[in-house]
């Protein structure tokens, strides 16, 4: 299981009733479709939003250093192969709680777009550069909350040899020094240098009971890297909520404290 998709889950261990999960950055919609396959068999209620220019990269800020794959026009993808992806596992974009909102974000990442978000629990980043980065997280700022998870695809390639923070990382750092009021941990990374963060506290609200504290958070992604969910199908005839029950139960450390808590009631 990637990094990316126990962040996902992990996102779901924080919030178990579900919430909004943004991407920014679709692509070929690999990852959409995995987000849109779990929705549909493990997370009903939550619901997903895609965000893709399908024109590929726009202009980066001046003065910002890039690598040459991140050029003007680069990763351009047809929304249709997204299309595609979701009905090979049997799913549409008519699905009420799946969206796809096209446009380079200087355009499409509106008041009425953001209004329409509620509940916000995760957010795949996964644009590359630095001025994209830059509108998604002013786009994002009034819904973060703690427990939120932020993935960041692009945090630092280990390909590029460059001395100082460029794209996602060095827009992060600026911007986060504009909004000291939000605060975050650290809690996963990998060969990629891709990073895994939480929110920790945003617009005076800090991390807290009925939400797992931080040691929690991070034993979860611990247990998520070692021994991933089996993710199950649901079977015929069985309702999501039956589902969710029993994979909630087959969890490690999860599974038993329920049960536990279950004998305990008598």
């Amino acid at each position: 299981m990637s990094l990316l998709e126990r962040s996902f889950h992990l996102a779901h261990y924080i919030f178990p009733e579900g919430g909004s999960c943004l991407e920014f950055g679709v692509f070929r919609g690999g990852t959409f479709a995995y987000q849109a396959d779990q929705i549909n068999k493990h997370y009903p209620k939550s619901r997903l939003i895609g965000f893709d220019s399908w024109q590929g990269l726009p202009e980066e800020t001046p003065g910002i250093w890039i690598p040459e794959r991140h050029a003007k026009g680069e990763y351009a993808a047809p929304k249709d192969e997204v299309l595609r992806k979701l009905a090979e596992a049997n799913l549409s974009i008519d699905d009420p709680r799946l969206r796809l909102v096209d446009g380079f974000y200087s355009d499409s990442l509106t008041p009425d777009v953001r209004s329409s978000i509620d509940s916000l629990i995760f957010v795949n980043i996964d644009v590359d550069i630095y001025s994209s980065t830059i509108e998604l997280l002013d786009f994002i700022e009034p819904l973060l909350r703690p427990g939120v998870i932020l993935y960041w695809d692009d945090w630092k390639d280990p390909r590029d040899s460059h001395d100082k923070p460029w794209g996602e990382h060095a827009a992060w750092d600026d911007w986060r020094a504009k909004h000291p009021g939000i605060e975050v941990a650290t809690v996963g990374t990998n060969e990629y240098l891709q990073q895994v963060m939480v929110v920790t506290a945003a617009h005076g609200a800090t991390l807290a009971a009925p939400l797992p504290s931080l040691a929690e958070i991070e034993k979860r992604a611990a247990e998520l890297e070692r021994n991933p969910p089996e993710l199950r199908k649901r079977k015929a005839g069985e309702s999501a909520l039956t589902s969710v029950k029993i994979w909630v139960n087959s969890i490690p450390v999860i599974g038993p404290a329920i049960r536990r808590a279950y004998r305990a009631l008598g």
